[in-house]
């Protein structure tokens, strides 16, 4: 039997959505997806607004149905809390700038705050940014769809709202940054959000958002096997133009953009690009290994030559990535805006 989304027509494509970029209803079919990595059953669509050209998936889940889609396909679950705590414990310490930017791992708006400033974190996933803006002097709240974050939060006192934006957690509290660190692509309606986020908003205050590149040199290289398509959780598929378009129309003004690219994506984007996964099938890449944190993996067993030749892979992988997004064409936006009003 065919699935819900196999047997939609245009017209009830367009019957049901409305591009936040333009705010237009005509969309046409670009071409059909699955989730080759963690294995959810259905087909999916990827369709094209024939205004802007904007991107997105349908069917496109509701606010509501998130956390069920978290909780029963994304592996969080098997994330320890040492883990959380091992790598946080990385945001202090000696040049850890300098090292997020060689690996390009400063693509998180925690890493862009003062200290003494108010944070709340959409989308705070684990909790992570959280525990590191600890580390940097800012006080930190975070909101996350996903159910299996109530234990990392009750295990380290983190200040997490299980639930939606909508929700309005935290009412009495007024931001002086706002982060949606890879979160906006996954909110069905990113529009209504940017426009709930300026109530919550100190007057001066800013919002750092970071999303996947749809005009990035990965993507344009890899096409259907870009790793950061990544349905049905990736909803709206973003590129400067459109982002810029959509968050003006709600309000706000850009203040700085860029492109980052982690090289951990790079070599899972390499890793990807050699497998053959089926629909409904997970991809054995994209597992979570449970650890206590507290060892790193053994290399006693690597020879000598293979460890040379890795570590230069490594090193060319960094300088291509860096070089990348010095020119824009990095996997990852980073766009940093404030309320027009308040400029």
């Amino acid at each position: 039997m065919a699935s819900e989304t196999e047997t939609k027509s245009k017209g009830d494509l367009n019957s049901l959505l409305i591009c936040p970029v333009c705010g237009e209803h005509d969309a046409s079919v670009w071409r059909e997806a699955f989730d080759d990595r963690y294995g959810h059953p259905d087909l999916f669509k990827i369709v094209r607004c024939q205004d802007c050209s904007h991107l997105m998936t349908v069917p496109m889940p509701s606010e509501d149905d998130l956390a069920d889609l978290y909780g029963t396909f994304y592996p969080r679950k098997n994330i320890t809390t040492n883990q959380i705590i091992t790598q946080a414990d990385k945001a202090g310490l000696a040049f850890s700038k300098i090292r997020r930017w060689w690996m390009g791992e400063d693509n998180h708006g925690q890493y862009y705050s003062s200290p003494g400033e108010k944070m709340l974190d959409v989308g705070c996933g684990s909790g992570l940014s959280l525990l590191e803006a600890r580390k940097l002097g800012v006080d930190a709240w975070g909101i996350e769809a996903d159910p299996n974050v109530k234990k990392f939060a009750d295990e380290l006192g983190l200040r997490i709202h299980q639930g939606s934006l909508h929700d309005n957690p935290f009412q009495e509290i007024i931001f002086d940054l706002i982060v949606l660190n890879q979160v906006i692509e996954h909110i069905p309606g990113p529009e209504r959000a940017m426009k709930i986020i300026q109530s919550r908003l100190s007057k001066n205050g800013r919002v750092i958002l970071v999303f996947p590149n749809v005009n990035s040199l990965w993507c344009k290289i890899s096409g259907k096997r870009w790793i950061n398509w990544h349905i049905p959780y990736h909803l709206h598929h973003f590129n400067k133009m459109t982002f810029s378009q959509m968050v003006e129309r709600c309000g706000y003004k850009i203040i700085r953009t860029r492109t980052i690219t982690p090289n951990i994506w790079t070599i899972m984007q390499i890793r990807a690009s050699k497998q053959s996964i089926q629909r409904g099938q997970p991809n054995p890449i994209w597992k979570v290994n449970v650890t206590d944190g507290s060892s790193s993996p053994k290399t006693s067993h690597r020879n000598f030559i293979k460890q040379i030749f890795l570590s230069s892979v490594l090193v060319a992988i960094a300088i291509v990535n860096r070089i990348v997004d010095s020119f824009g064409f990095g996997d990852s936006l980073m766009v940093e805006v404030k309320l027009k009003k308040s400029l």
